[in-house]
């Protein structure tokens, strides 16, 4: 089983791109998306897999992220429709506040949505800083306990530029499997070694620094 995260935006202008791939060219996909892991996802499904999508979305005063929870759904499922897919979508809706009982709500409420073995895709393009954070955590917890294999994790980029009358547009897209980060971070939290220098010494040698 594959379950995937990813965060809302809560803007209302939405843009498609065809990113280009970043150090992964498997995950490379022709056509054009507004969510990146969608491109991943196209990549990756099955015929007949089920796949649980959860949905992080915070609650914005215009209520962007409602519809661009519609939209989400709408663009998967037109790529699923050659795919095959069983697609189940789940919503974890969170207050625009980052404080501590927020941010142990949406832990407690993705890790209600982890099953064993399963294989995890995430996107950290779009939402508020802090949910990279708690997800991790999330991540964290799945490896340890759930026996889950975190496949990708991706970040969406674009540059912003300026038109002769003032206005920005985005252009560039890049998307990254930000992957290693996480497994850095891992690396960080499982050495152990008997002083600081012997620690640095081995995180050097771990990124050939």
């Amino acid at each position: 089983m594959k379950i995937v995260f990813s965060n809302l935006p809560m803007k209302k202008q939405l843009n498609q791109f065809r990113y280009v791939v970043d150090g992964n060219s498997n995950i490379e996909y022709d056509g054009e998306v507004i969510f990146p892991i969608n491109s991943v996802l196209a990549k990756v499904l099955k015929k007949d897999e089920p796949v649980k999508v959860v949905l992080l979305k915070k609650q914005d005063v215009e209520g962007n992220s409602d519809i661009n929870a519609g939209e989400f759904m709408r663009e998967l499922n037109q790529i699923n429709r050659t795919i095959g897919a069983v697609i189940e979508y789940k919503l974890i809706d969170l207050p625009f506040v980052e404080t501590k009982d927020t941010h142990e709500a949406a832990l407690g409420k993705m890790v209600d949505e982890l099953v064993e073995n399963a294989e995890i895709f995430c996107d950290i393009t779009y939402g508020p800083k802090p949910l990279p954070i708690v997800l991790f955590s999330v991540l964290n917890f799945a490896e340890k306990f759930y026996k889950c294999k975190i496949e990708n994790i991706v970040y969406g980029k674009v540059d912003f530029l300026t038109k002769e009358n003032g206005q920005t547009y985005p252009s560039n897209p890049v998307l990254f499997d930000v992957t290693p980060l996480y497994y850095l971070n891992a690396f960080t939290n499982t050495i152990e070694c008997k002083s600081a220098e012997e620690a640095k010494k081995m995180l050097h040698s771990l990124l050939d620094f």
